[in-house]
């Protein structure tokens, strides 16, 4: 353990590239009829907001626009480009990783667009994945959880949610269906195009499908480490090594139920961070928060955006170096993102 104190790991924090890798806030801000969105404005029901962005020392992510119905995925990602387009002094639409460090020297937030649940939005059909991409899109995350055998599912057995344990974990990988024939064909138009392939919520037999099969870095941006907590949505020992073994990182979020059941610390957190940093390095690891996706009435293990420098303090805290915090808060997912988007 270092000493350190808040006020000195702030000051450090300020120097660093937070970038994180999960943010539902579009998502939720649709869900509760904002139009348009008012993330401009301080507020306190939700995880996140500008001000509070600022206050935290944020300075981008990934963005989730959608999880449903592909009606859904268009209100909601013309809500969030209408709302880059209108305040280009404060967002800026994140399409190769230059544009991440672009938007940090220019003090903007970057916005990597993200739609997750692929089976309920693409409708079977690869060419809206197409257009989303000439729209902006650049992360897709294969499921939402959903699977089954109709013919735009991309996995054919629903992932599984809630505490797990290890016997468990190896017949879903034995038993359950993995990857469907469309779920492979969206695959490899995303590696095509250079989108980033998201594991979270995909079931363990598909999990490695993907890995198998993906030309490109993968990664899981909001989970945690089953070997601290043995949760369905956490990977394995053998789930994280082989994920790294890709090139890939995995963002460790503030779920209470992922982190402990018992007691969802901060310091908790860090052990999360400090398993996956021992077991593959710590260039495979980041940060995926889930602000605003966790449900109204569960508090974050990290409160709201505003209080990311009491993370950085913990990291610093248990020992890991400025260097290393900044490769954890934003250098892995950077260079995931060269290795996929920038093609």
């Amino acid at each position: 353990m270092s000493a350190i104190t808040l006020e000195e790991a702030r000051h450090v924090h300020s120097r660093l590239l937070v970038f994180d890798g999960h943010n539902d806030t579009p998502v939720e801000r649709v869900a509760r009829g904002e139009t348009p969105f008012r993330w401009l404005e301080r507020d306190t029901a939700y995880d996140m907001d500008v001000p509070r962005m600022r206050e935290g020392g944020f300075d981008g992510g990934f963005f989730i626009v959608g999880n449903g119905a592909v009606a859904n995925v268009w209100v909601t990602l013309q809500r969030t480009l209408a709302q880059i387009d209108a305040h280009p002094d404060v967002f800026r639409l994140v399409l190769t990783s230059n544009d991440v460090s672009a938007a940090h020297t220019a003090h903007q937030i970057s916005v990597l667009v993200t739609v997750e649940g692929a089976g309920r939005w693409l409708e079977g059909s690869v060419d809206t994945l197409d257009l989303l991409y000439r729209l902006g899109l650049r992360a897709l995350g294969i499921t939402h959880g959903e699977g089954g055998d109709e013919a735009a599912m991309l996995q054919g057995s629903p992932s599984q949610f809630g505490p797990c344990t290890a016997s468990e974990r190896d017949t879903a990988r034995r038993d359950l269906a993995g990857l469907t024939d469309f779920g492979r064909d969206v695959l490899r138009t995303s590696n095509d195009l250079g989108v980033v392939t998201d594991l979270s919520h995909i079931n363990d037999k598909a999990f490695y499908e993907v890995l198998e099969l993906s030309s490109l870095p993968v990664t899981m941006t909001h989970t945690a480490a089953f070997g601290v907590c043995p949760h369905w949505r956490c990977l394995t020992d053998d789930q994280i090594r082989a994920l790294a073994d890709t090139g890939g990182v995995l963002g460790i979020a503030f779920a209470p139920m992922f982190i402990d059941t018992e007691a969802p610390t901060i310091e908790r957190l860090v052990d999360h961070v400090a398993y996956v940093a021992e077991l593959v390095g710590v260039d495979h690891v980041g940060i995926g928060s889930d602000y605003d996706g966790l449900g109204r009435n569960t508090v974050p293990v990290v409160p709201d955006v505003s209080r990311l420098p009491e993370l950085t303090h913990a990291l610093l805290a248990r020992g890991f170096t400025e260097e290393e915090t900044g490769r954890i808060w934003s250098g892995n997912f950077l260079r995931l993102l060269r290795g996929t988007i920038d093609g």
